[in-house]
């Protein structure tokens, strides 16, 4: 009877120590507004002869550069920036020769597409913004 009770004490204890608000394990736009959860977090993809790169900024500030992985001088490139509102930022492309493949600034709402050969093969890219907000 006794080791019963103390079993039933036990996951009481359990039970009472587990109670407290619940907060959200997986955000969402019911509990947290999108752009909140999103902010300042890129989302990247770099694999054999591609890299993407998907950003909403609230006043954000970093220089990274991303080593690539092509094995061509093909490059097809597309930039689609919404809702920019202040700060700055730019690409980079470059080549083994430290050679600009392609480069394009992000101080304007724009969309921008471009395929080019013969530019040598791209090895990496930098990304730079500074206090940069755009949807």
């Amino acid at each position: 009877m006794k080791k019963s009770r103390n079993c039933m004490l036990f996951l009481l204890v359990l039970i009472l120590v587990g109670c407290k608000k619940d907060l959200p394990v997986n955000p969402t736009s019911d509990t947290i507004p999108v752009d909140q959860i999103l902010a300042n977090t890129p989302i990247i993809a770099n694999t054999q002869n591609a890299f993407a790169f998907h950003l909403v900024a609230r006043a954000y500030t970093s220089s990274t550069d991303y080593p690539l992985s092509f094995s061509s001088d093909s490059l097809s490139c597309a930039m689609t920036i919404t809702g920019q509102t202040t700060g700055n930022g730019s690409l980079r492309i470059i080549d083994s020769n430290s050679s600009t493949v392609d480069g394009d600034s992000t101080l304007s709402n724009k969309i921008v597409a471009l395929t080019q050969t013969g530019k040598g093969i791209p090895t990496n890219i930098t990304l730079v913004f500074n206090n940069y907000t755009a949807s």
